[in-house]
């Protein structure tokens, strides 16, 4: 009898056990979603998509928000909340029509009034918000024609005008959050997107969860775990114990590792990001060309491509990205310690003169130890090099600080276009007073007329022209140490499909699936 009894009981445990194991599928054999966890290397400095959101901010708000248009993986601008647009014939005006039956993650009908204050707050120069001048240049004024049709009124035909409409400050903001909490949208986003924002816990992570009202394709993904790893060796650890789904960037010390695991997929696609020295043309000896000139073939390029980078970037050739319309190879600055010590001595820089560098420490694929090379490189042709590492946001904080200005003569940095026209790859780091990004203050009459130029034509013959020319001129005026096009280098577990980098060195997370 007792035999019996726990032959019954033992059943009933194994139907229990059977009965709450997760299922994996849903009826009709359907995948159910699951969660996803992103290890990044550094936390996100804002999440407004119109105040300086930079790489890690745009991993997470390409979930959270949509745009006018977009850019397709092949680089082809294709609607996303616009059926369609229209351009005058004399490119003063551009005319949307929008899809209909979209919300706003708040409930918040998405139509033209929508668009047209999401863009009016980037718009209304007192917001004193940094992507001021991605549409701020252009754009005179906004019209609402009905409710789902507006026209942006240009201040004169911008050949870059599309185009900018896919930038990321270009992300429509509810209407809603704007009215009560304009300044809290860095912590608070609020968009049309697949996936809407639930948490950040500073310092460690940020949470999104499937918003059940998107608009478009049903997403494969239950929610998104963003953490924040910026120790290099922490973060392949975590993808490599299961605690991580998707890792950026990779480590190089880990990459041919990792390549070896069949666990793990390893991502290495082309970006247009541009690695650069900046230099401060504020102070002396470095407001002499000559001087930036020397610089320049004083630092190795094809040793920090090929082995400092484990062959994960390319020297440039331009000032402009060569994935980026309009830009022309004009050549790069050779690897020659003697012809940078001629034109020093030309210029009067005396060996041992003092030479301040400045880097970011994690946010960029090896950036501290490129730095830490390009001070090996300058020692070599007689300079006594200083040099200091940097948190990320305190770096950007320390470098548009009008009083730390003196206080560096060197800055590497790095610089995407978002819109992938030469316009957007010039114009804020290279012209006269754009001191947000053009954090070298460079100034120079001939380098502002060419922007202008190539600003105001519709004509691409015309506008190439122009930018070729200002190419060849960045080139001999030398306003940085040109280095290195960086690619965009990730990893993921084998089961998590869909994922490749983009060319604005942030991953495609929209679509993923575990399996």
């Amino acid at each position: 009898m007792k035999r019996a009894l726990v032959l019954i009981l033992l059943s009933l445990l194994l139907v229990i056990t059977a009965c709450s194991k997760p299922d994996t599928k849903a009826q009709g054999g359907m995948e159910v979603p699951k969660d996803l966890i992103v290890a990044l290397n550094n936390e996100p400095r804002t999440l407004d998509p119109q105040n300086g959101a930079d790489s890690n901010a745009l991993n997470i708000l390409d979930l959270i928000y949509d745009k006018l248009v977009n850019f397709d993986k092949d680089m082809k601008i294709v609607p996303q909340l616009a059926k369609e647009w229209k351009t005058s014939d004399d490119g003063m005006k551009l005319t949307f029509t929008l899809k209909e039956g979209v919300v706003f993650q708040d409930g918040s009908p998405f139509n033209a009034e929508a668009v047209k204050m999401s863009f009016e707050r980037v718009l209304n120069k007192d917001n004193k918000l940094s992507n001021y001048s991605t549409f701020g240049e252009f754009i005179d004024h906004v019209t609402a024609d009905s409710a789902n049709q507006l026209t942006f009124h240009f201040k004169f035909p911008f050949g870059a005008a599309l185009a900018s409409f896919a930038h990321q400050a270009a992300y429509i903001i509810s209407p809603k959050a704007i009215q009560e909490d304009s300044k809290g949208l860095g912590k608070n986003p609020i968009g049309t997107g697949p996936y809407k924002f639930v948490s950040w816990t500073p310092g460690d992570k940020v949470v999104l969860e499937q918003n059940p009202n998107y608009w478009g394709d049903k997403q494969k993904t239950k929610s998104f775990t963003f953490i924040n790893v910026p120790e290099d060796s922490a973060r392949s650890i975590k993808l490599e114990n299961g605690e991580a789904d998707i890792i950026t960037p990779v480590p190089v010390a880990d990459i041919e590792r990792l390549k070896t695991s069949d666990k793990i997929k390893l991502n290495v696609s082309p970006s247009n990001l541009i690695l650069y020295m900046g230099i401060n043309t504020t102070n002396a000896p470095f407001n002499n060309p000559k001087v930036r000139q020397a610089l320049n073939y004083a630092v190795d390029k094809e040793t920090i491509a090929k082995k400092v980078t484990s062959g994960a970037s390319r020297p440039v050739e331009s000032a402009i990205a060569d994935t980026v319309w309009g830009h022309s190879k004009v050549g790069q600055y050779p690897f020659d310690p003697a012809k940078a010590k001629q034109l020093l001595a030309e210029a009067g820089v005396k060996e041992g003169s003092t030479i301040r560098i400045w880097t970011p420490d994690g946010r960029y694929f090896k950036d501290k130890q490129i730095a830490e090379f390009i001070q090996a490189n300058l020692a070599a042709v007689g300079f006594n090099v200083t040099f200091q590492k940097w948190e990320w946001a305190s770096y950007l904080s320390a470098l548009s600080d009008p009083s730390k200005k003196k206080d560096f003569d060197l800055f590497l940095i790095g610089w995407i276009t978002n819109t992938n026209d030469a316009d957007w790859a010039v114009r804020p780091i290279f012209k006269s007073g754009m001191s947000k990004d053009n954090n070298g203050e460079f100034s120079n009459a001939e380098v502002d007329d060419l922007i202008e130029k190539g600003m105001k034509s519709i004509k691409e013959d015309e506008r190439k022209a122009y930018y070729k020319k200002l190419q060849e001129v960045l080139k001999d005026q030398a306003p940085w140490i040109f280095l290195v096009q960086m690619d965009t280098v990730s990893a993921n577990q084998s089961k998590v499909e869909g994922v490749y980098g983009k060319f604005n060195n942030t991953l495609n997370l929209r679509g993923i699936t575990k399996k």
